[in-house]
């Protein structure tokens, strides 16, 4: 395990950043500007999913305050959104993958977030030897969505890591999720609407009980393509859903305000 902690002071002797895009990396803005976030333009790049998540988990789930943990942060974008954008401090992130490791740190480092944002490098599967028991009151994951062998021939090692289920599972993760959570946090999930039943399955065989559901439609006119949701640890049985979130408007280019709001 390797984590990077510290004053915003303390960083640069601590470690030596290149806050600028190298070769085969992209600096890209969102959130109006507020969040700036480094890519590499072969590796996994993050997706609309962990920004409808970040803010999911303020507005419909509570995740306002309280210690908040990251799980499988990638290059860091769900801490930068929450930080810079939602106002949030207090926050852990775990990633696996030295290399987004790396690019989180200099995330971090150039959003100006080194004051809230923690950074963990480790593997979920083992949050046992990481924390203690009951350390966080809120758990986000944007967890890998697809079967180990689904479409991953034309992937990097990297992206096939983040995106299939290849270091972890769905139960490594809502297993992990219970052990970090005090008795009644909060799990946030963005996941595949078409394994919303798996979803909970498994997350009530291991006492998270689904509180509040939020279906995500690309289009007005088209299915579900992912599902937002929040479990509660040792929580009843009394589920809200919510309005679907539409993420386009008629021009496929466009987004709807609502979430042109989050990216804008």
């Amino acid at each position: 395990m390797r984590a990077l902690t510290g004053t915003p002071q303390d960083w640069p002797r601590q470690v030596r950043l290149e806050l600028q895009p190298g070769p085969g990396e992209t600096l890209d803005a969102i959130c109006g500007g507020e969040v700036q976030v480094l890519q590499r333009r072969a590796g996994y790049r993050f997706t609309l999913d962990p920004v409808l998540l970040a803010h999911f988990a303020v507005f419909e789930a509570g995740a306002h305050r309280g210690r908040l943990l990251d799980l499988g942060t990638g290059c860091g974008i769900i801490p930068l959104v929450l930080t810079r954008r939602l106002g949030r401090t207090d926050i852990t992130a775990l990633e696996l993958q030295p290399g987004l490791f790396s690019l989180a740190e200099r995330n971090v480092y150039l959003n100006r977030c080194e004051g809230a944002v923690t950074l963990v490098q480790g593997d979920l599967r083992h949050v046992t030897e990481m924390f203690p028991a009951g350390s966080f009151g809120h758990v986000l994951c944007n967890p890998p969505y697809r079967a180990r062998t689904a479409g991953q021939s034309n992937l990097s090692t990297e992206r096939a890591l983040a995106r299939h289920e290849i270091s972890c599972e769905l139960p490594d993760v809502v297993r992990a999720a219970a052990y970090l959570l005090v008795p009644r946090g909060g799990l946030c999930m963005v996941y595949p609407a078409s394994r919303f039943s798996e979803l909970v399955s498994v997350l009530r065989t291991l006492q998270l009980e689904p509180r509040t559901v939020r279906m995500v439609h690309p289009r007005a006119d088209r299915p579900a393509k992912l599902v937002l949701l929040h479990a509660v640890k040792g929580g009843r049985s009394d589920l809200t859903v919510l309005p679907s979130l539409v993420v386009h408007a008629e021009d496929e280019h466009a987004f709807t305000d609502e979430v042109g709001a989050m990216v804008g």
